[in-house]
């Protein structure tokens, strides 16, 4: 009697609780309503993350532009560095304007991810070596090996003249195109640059030249090989100090060496390239009162 009892009271309790179970059980409506409302919650939050990290990443690329927009000059007030370190490293202050990038300290304060892909492509640096590759060519070379040539070639004028000139008295075939290839830039380049108020005329173009060109470049692309870890600070130094000496070899004032520096450029690639913009930046480093070429001597 009481195993029968038992069992039927098991039977009405398993009634019971399959009736409460269904009756509460989600129907295949409310579970895909609930499906989707989760999916919504996930793709909702993977957003959020991707929004975060993008903004993480590029917040550098977003104050630089808008320092190239506002203008100024981005000056590193945490800055370590002595007075006559902050002047070496001013003599990148063209490039550093055009890239909204610190002046005044071995950081550039630019984007990680963009900054080796320049180093990469516009210079083929990808690690250690190549680095000091590149630096150790715009030590020793550069653009401004070709100079003299350069400025031999325009006082002929002629076409056939200047390629016979070059073939002669350069060492190879490639070193002759290279140059060609300058002075052609410079013809195209010098009425550009007597309007702008790089140079006043020819002789003033051979007076200033390039040099400022491979020394701005040579001090902040090292900053950037710094910050890949490509190179050491101690190495930085060397090809800073390297670039000083360039810069002081001919010429004497920041005015000459801003010029310098578009000089250098358009022999690089012409008026190509926002040629107006960048001899704004350049003129703009040497007469506005607010820059830091007003701050710091150029003088070692």
């Amino acid at each position: 009697m009481i195993k029968k009892t038992t069992f039927a009271l098991s039977v009405m309790l398993f009634m019971v609780a399959q009736s409460v179970v269904a009756e509460n059980y989600p129907t295949s409506e409310e579970m895909e309503a609930s499906n989707n409302k989760l999916t919504m919650i996930m793709l909702i939050w993977v957003g959020l993350a991707f929004l975060g990290y993008f903004i993480y990443r590029t917040l550098p690329i977003i104050k630089a532009l808008f320092g190239v927009i506002r203008g100024g000059f981005r000056m590193d007030k945490k800055t370590t560095l002595s007075e006559e370190q902050q002047r070496k490293i001013l003599l990148s202050g063209v490039y550093s304007k055009q890239k909204g990038s610190y002046m005044n300290s071995l950081r550039t304060g630019g984007n990680s991810w963009s900054d080796r892909d320049l180093l990469s492509t516009a210079y083929g640096i990808f690690d250690g070596e190549s680095a000091k590759a590149k630096l150790d060519y715009f030590k020793l070379a550069g653009s401004r090996r070709f100079f003299p040539f350069v400025v031999e070639s325009l006082k002929l004028k002629d076409k056939q003249a200047i390629q016979q000139y070059l073939i002669q008295n350069l060492e190879n075939e490639e070193d002759a195109i290279d140059c060609w290839e300058q002075v052609q830039n410079a013809f195209e380049a010098m009425p550009s640059m007597i309007k702008e108020g790089i140079i006043k005329d020819e002789a003033d173009f051979a007076r200033i030249g390039p040099d400022a060109w491979d020394s701005g470049r040579l001090v902040f692309v090292a900053r950037l090989c710094l910050e890949q870890k490509y190179i050491t600070e101690a190495d930085v130094w060397h090809y800073v100090d390297a670039a000083d000496d360039i810069a002081h070899q001919s010429l004497t004032s920041w005015e000459d060496y801003g010029k310098s520096y578009i000089i250098g450029r358009c022999l690089w690639c012409g008026t190509a390239n926002y040629f107006a913009v960048m001899a704004g930046h350049a003129k703009e480093m040497f007469t506005d009162p607010k820059s830091p070429w007003q701050q710091f001597p150029f003088a070692k």
